[in-house]
């Protein structure tokens, strides 16, 4: 079997013309080619086939900033929660994917379902993506003089957010957070699995795939643009976890990759993630490529 050990690197560099989000540093996103899709089963409650198929997971807890302003700003402890996540791409389907597996003390998830809305009150994960690289305010308020019909028409336009959570009683557990949620959550732009076991500790597992858009028009699915994934394009995503212990809503810690608020709303608040393609690629510069943990067999 082919086997990839696609890690999500940090490289201390600005490569090409690209500029940085937030910070001098790109990470590299490796493409997952469809063969090695298909021995992913996002419904298997398992990490085991993304540590198969890709190797080490790209992120761990200590990749991430404890917002200390947020909640009680709980900092990091591996006994109060730890995890790890596994990022990459696929260019023809234009589909960025993510695992991961997450070891709670106290796990506080009482979605009810019909909501996706609603999935970031509880233990979840939050998921942001600026497939053009633009930047700006993608909330729909970026223009105060905008009427409550163009907010809502540019709201998530240029960059989106998503939540995925693990345990869900009607088997949805992916939810964009904007305007068109019917069919941008539906097939073929987004799905998902996962699920969670035992308790005091509980150890949850979120797999899915989403979709980021140029140009989402929400009520116009055919006019919309989704962005072209390709190797050695650099683009800007956010990743957010938040602990609740006590009650949905009430956070006792929250992690970003970049430690910068309100990335809900300004996406140039986001990292920089170069896209490698499955070949090996050639965007990336020869003392860095050096350094990335990828071989097939």
């Amino acid at each position: 079997m082919r086997k990839i050990l696609l890690s999500l690197l940090t490289v201390g560099f600005i490569a090409g013309s690209s500029s940085a989000h937030i910070g001098d540093n790109v990470y590299l996103i490796f493409e997952i080619p469809a063969a090695d899709l298909a021995d992913i089963d996002l419904t298997d409650v398992s990490v085991a086939d993304w540590e198969d198929v890709i190797g080490d997971p790209a992120l761990v807890t200590t990749d991430f900033y404890q917002d200390p302003t947020v909640g009680e700003g709980a900092q990091y402890d591996p006994a109060d929660l730890d995890y790890r996540i596994w990022l990459g791409y696929n260019s023809a389907a234009s589909h960025l994917y993510m695992g991961m597996e997450r070891v709670d003390n106290v796990y506080v998830n009482e979605y009810a379902g019909g909501d996706l809305g609603q999935l970031w009150r509880h233990d979840a994960i939050e998921f942001m993506l600026d497939g053009d690289h633009t930047g700006g305010d993608y909330t729909g308020s970026a223009d105060e003089n905008w009427s409550e019909e163009e907010q809502k028409l540019n709201g998530n336009r240029t960059a989106q957010q998503y939540v995925a959570i693990a345990d869900t009683p009607d088997g949805r557990h992916v939810g964009y957070q904007g305007g068109g949620s019917e069919w941008v959550n539906a097939l073929p732009y987004a799905d998902g699995g996962g699920g969670s076991v035992g308790e005091g500790p509980t150890t949850s597992v979120f797999e899915f795939y989403v979709t980021p858009f140029d140009d989402l028009i929400w009520n116009a699915p055919g006019d919309s643009k989704t962005s072209d994934l390709s190797d050695g394009k650099v683009i800007g995503f956010q990743i957010s976890v938040p602990d609740f212990d006590v009650a949905p809503s009430e956070y006792r810690a929250f992690h970003t990759l970049t430690g910068q608020a309100a990335t809900w709303r300004y996406a140039e608040r986001f990292a920089d993630g170069r896209l490698v393609g499955a070949g090996g690629g050639t965007a990336v510069e020869a003392d860095s490529w050096g350094r990335i943990k990828a071989s097939v067999e």
